[in-house]
């Protein structure tokens, strides 16, 4: 009787398991695919903003280059998903073998821009149009913004069943549009074109976020980039108390240095980024620039050696980091990737610069806890909105977000800053009210951050306890030896010595002016 049941239990259980889905691993990456860098038209800005976005919603990526694409390489047991940037739309370039691969690939597919294949048409239960040469408005949550000047670009008709982000309008007098510009139907996507700021971000980040990964962070974060101590730290400092003066939550993106580290200069530097410490700030390490590696060559063990002494002299001086902030080709770099940003739970993304050094690209980036796709905000002020996107208090930001704001260098830009901040009425993400913790691990040190507490291997840091830098040098004396004395006298003798043959040469000139012209007076 025993063994009859247990045979009916097992067959139950066969059957359950055919019908219940085996979860998806989440692990896997997503396979990023661009046609072109299209360098002339400043393409490789679109791939770095897609990378960035993707990485914000916790994904790691694979990169390639749609020539180097090879067969087999996109399936169902390796890649969670598959996105399809088209960044050369001119070219109409293709590979047969990923087009064929990404027909049977049953994850989910994003596909941005144009040349929709008819497998991709028929994932999106739609047909597709085309508009030429039109102008543009992008309207979402209340809010219209102008697009630059469209030559070309599809479109999806007849979509039903669909969920839609953002709508598209032509300005044709008699003859008006209404599109959708995001459409996710079931696990595909369509977007017509990139947009790397402005009202299209919000709309990107709700369909990746819906797509991927559903996150629920709605505040942007405040960062003060291009902090270095041979910024004017009058003008930090004054920013500093403004913002705090006004309650507002941000973040400082921090250059550090290994040389002169015993200069006033260095010493009044770190006394700074303590104060905003002190003022509900928080300091993401910027990493090292790597043009400052010259005739030095960077590798992981240079890297290593130097991330870990800058941190440690930053810890060392009372100043806690609580992150790395790093443009986006350090996370397609194995070396750079892997022993710059690994110790770090998360990251500020920075837009790559237009030339950098590549030490070992690769084609796979990191995940982290929490990745910031960081944008300007004087875009965003600039941004040819009906509401300023400033302004725009009920517009979320799906994925962590970070606001950056350069530091200033004149008093001009300063009064500018403050003003565009005070302004804007947006409602900032406070690093101290939050429930997880921050942390960053290098060598044998663990830092970490929860609830404006700070930890350095498990140990509390009162950072209130840091002493004040002096504000002038104190000056050495010395002793009125026989040579200080003859160098002393020396000046002053030669000083008299220049102005009193000055004023010889002042007097002959004037003497000999006057003898000249006598010789011509009638006598």
């Amino acid at each position: 009787m025993k063994r009859y049941l247990l045979l009916i239990c097992l067959s139950i259980l066969s059957i359950l398991s055919i019908h219940i889905p085996v979860q998806a691993d989440d692990n896997r990456p997503v396979l990023l695919v661009y046609d072109s860098e299209n360098i002339y038209y400043n393409g490789s800005k679109k791939i770095d903003s897609v990378q960035r976005m993707l990485t914000a919603d916790g994904l790691k990526i694979k990169t390639v280059m749609l020539e180097n694409y090879r067969s087999g390489e996109l399936s169902d047991n390796k890649y969670r998903g598959v996105v399809t940037l088209i960044n050369w739309q001119e070219a109409d370039l293709s590979n047969d073998s990923f087009t064929h691969d990404r027909a049977k690939f049953s994850g989910t597919k994003l596909h941005i821009g144009p040349n929709l294949q008819d497998d991709e048409l028929e994932g999106l239960h739609a047909k597709k149009g085309m508009i030429i040469r039109q102008q543009l408005t992008l309207s979402d949550d209340g809010i219209t913004e102008q697009i630059p000047y469209t030559n070309r670009m599809e479109y999806l008709v007849d979509v039903a069943g669909s969920d839609k982000y953002g709508v598209l309008n032509t300005q044709n007098v008699g003859n008006q549009k209404t599109l959708p510009y995001g459409v996710k139907v079931d696990s595909n996507a369509f977007l017509p074109f990139w947009n790397t700021s402005g009202l299209a971000v919000n709309c990107e980040e709700k369909l990746i976020a819906d797509l991927f990964n559903t996150k629920t962070d709605s505040r942007p974060l405040l960062v003060i980039n291009n902090v270095t101590p041979t910024s004017n730290l009058e003008y930090l400092d004054k920013l500093v108390d403004d913002l705090y003066r006004n309650n507002i939550p941000f973040a400082v993106s921090a250059t550090n240095v290994e040389g002169n580290t015993n200069q006033f200069a260095y010493k009044k530097y770190m006394y700074s980024l303590r104060m905003i410490e002190l003022k509900n700030g928080i300091i993401f390490m910027r990493v090292p620039y790597l043009y400052s590696y010259t005739g030095k060559e960077i590798n992981a063990q240079n890297l290593k050696a130097t991330m870990s002494e800058r941190l440690q002299l930053m810890v060392r001086s009372g100043v806690y980091p609580t992150g790395l902030s790093t443009p986006n080709h350090w996370n397609q770099d194995a070396v750079l990737g892997k022993v710059g940003l690994k110790s770090a739970s998360n990251v500020l993304l920075l837009p790559d610069p237009k030339t950098y050094p590549k030490v070992k690209q690769t084609d796979y980036s990191q995940e982290f806890d929490k990745a910031y796709y960081v944008m300007s905000l004087k875009d965003l002020d600039k941004a040819k909105t009906t509401v300023s996107l400033t302004k725009a208090n009920n517009l979320n930001y799906t994925l962590p977000t970070a606001l950056n704001i350069k530091m200033p260098r004149t008093l001009s830009e300063l009064r500018k800053v403050e003003k565009s901040v005070s302004r804007s009425e947006l409602n900032w993400e406070n690093p101290a009210a939050e429930d997880n913790s921050r942390e960053m691990n290098f060598a044998k040190m663990k830092l970490e951050y929860h609830v404006r507490t700070y930890f350095v291997n498990g140990n509390e840091q009162n950072i209130s306890d840091t002493a004040p830098v002096q504000k002038k040098h104190k000056h050495k004396e010395y002793q009125e030896t026989g040579l200080n004395l003859i160098l002393s006298y020396q000046g002053k003798f030669l000083t008299v010595f220049i102005l009193v043959t000055l004023i010889g040469f002042v007097l002959l000139i004037y003497k000999g002016r006057k003898v000249y012209w006598d010789k011509f007076k009638r006598k």
